[in-house]
């Protein structure tokens, strides 16, 4: 078995360009357009579904904070590697492994043209960012940091149209790997962005509290699921995924042990078929997977309580906004974590509920109208494009997750 430190190098790509230069424009929103059609769809299926179930304000993290992360995470990723040269691939420095090799990471040595790694905020796109380094040991870049027409990076990281910049200098750009996941708990880890950027916590190190949550939950469900969808409607009417322009991608079956290898196969292939681009031999990719998405599965958020006791350079940094947060979710906060940094909290009436949860966060709850919303807008955009004929993957995402959120309906229902 591996270890999962044993992992690539990644470096970063310097801006180069005119940053005043304009991007591509997008096309009204069709979710838009069809609003009132929709909205009476939605009434309808409401009344033909009821059988089914009884039972984020966008905005990027200062790019400090991403730097900051983006440097420990590839010293970590670093550690104990060997370079050797293969042929095979081109005497690029390759990384050696126990079991694999996969390409180090340097810029091209010929211009590429950049696909758009689209995906909505929370959707995993830090972990495929690395995924993509390691197929085709080419960086991958940020819209905040690199241009279309650069030709320096393999991907570029993209919300759009979810948030309202798109890449600059992309008139060469025409394909795109969209990376969905379920609004189900996309929108949570949205939410536990805004969380972080709010409090000064560097990005995808803390879990939003409960009570955040559902404050954040119940002032944005609608335009945060209406985001959603209409990030998924732009990229897929704009890109044709019958000529090599577009796949659809699920966070979910890159995460899962039995579906990932394969994930990671059809994004290998998308890319390589990129002019220019070559990425990593086939009998390698389980190996390059497992290094990838297994580390950043293993290096992901804590509880608020977790990253306040062992983070100390943050804490003592950080003591008054420590305090604070320790007043507003009290009950999310163990007592010895909380006595650390405020020693009189736990002895007052003031903090009655003192928690001691363990382990991994809790699923994020919703109320039962808004998982029915969830459903009825996923079966509706299902629906839209199975008349095409062309979109079985897709369909078979999104049905996955509409059984997925029934499921989520029928605890709901219990709880």
């Amino acid at each position: 078995i591996i270890n999962a430190q044993n992992l690539p190098t990644f470096t970063q790509v310097p801006v180069i360009g005119a940053a005043t230069r304009q991007g591509i424009t997008a096309p009204g929103s069709t979710m838009a357009r069809h609003r009132p059609a929709r909205r009476m769809s939605a009434a309808l299926l409401v009344v033909c579904t009821t059988y089914l179930a009884v039972d984020t304000l966008f905005s990027s993290s200062p790019s400090s904070l991403m730097e900051d992360f983006s440097s420990s995470l590839r010293r970590e990723l670093s550690k104990g590697l060997t370079t050797e040269e293969d042929p095979q691939h081109n005497n690029r420095g390759l990384i050696a492994y126990e079991e694999c090799t996969v390409e180090s990471i340097n810029p091209p040595d010929h211009p590429i043209v950049p696909v758009f790694a689209a995906s909505y905020p929370g959707s995993g796109s830090q972990m495929t960012h690395y995924l993509y380094e390691a197929l085709t040991g080419v960086p991958a870049g940020i819209i905040k940091l690199t241009r279309g027409d650069d030709h320096q990076v393999i991907s570029i990281k993209t919300h759009y149209p979810a948030q309202t910049t798109n890449v600059k200098g992309a008139e060469e750009m025409d394909r795109v790997i969209l990376q969905l996941r379920n609004p189900l708990n996309a929108l949570p880890s949205f939410a536990s962005f805004r969380f972080e950027v709010q409090n000064g916590f560097p990005d995808h190190t803390v879990y939003a509290p409960d009570k955040f949550w559902i404050e954040w939950r119940d002032k944005n469900f609608d335009k945060a699921l209406e985001d959603w969808v209409n990030h998924l409607e732009y990229w897929v009417d704009n890109y044709d995924n019958t000529q090599d322009k577009r796949i659809v991608i699920s966070y979910e079956n890159l995460i899962n042990e039995e579906t990932g290898p394969e994930e990671t196969q059809h994004i290998a292939k998308f890319l390589g078929n990129g002019k220019g681009v070559t990425t990593v031999s086939p009998e390698i990719i389980p190996c390059v997977w497992d290094k990838v998405v297994n580390y950043e599965k293993n290096t992901g958020r804590k509880l608020l309580a977790d990253f306040v006791a062992h983070d100390n350079e943050w804490a003592e940094k950080n003591g008054d906004k420590a305090r604070s947060l320790i007043k507003t979710y009290y009950e999310e906060i163990d007592g010895a974590v909380a006595r650390k940094l405020l020693p009189t909290c736990c002895d007052s009436p003031a903090y009655p509920q003192a928690s001691h949860r363990k382990g991994p966060h809790d699923r994020y709850t919703y109320t039962e109208q808004q998982l029915q919303t969830m459903i009825n807008e996923l079966i509706m955009t299902k629906e839209r494009y199975m008349s095409k004929n062309t979109e079985d993957r897709l369909e078979r995402i999104l049905s996955l997750y509409v059984e997925e959120l029934e499921e989520e309906m029928k605890q709901a229902s219990r709880r």
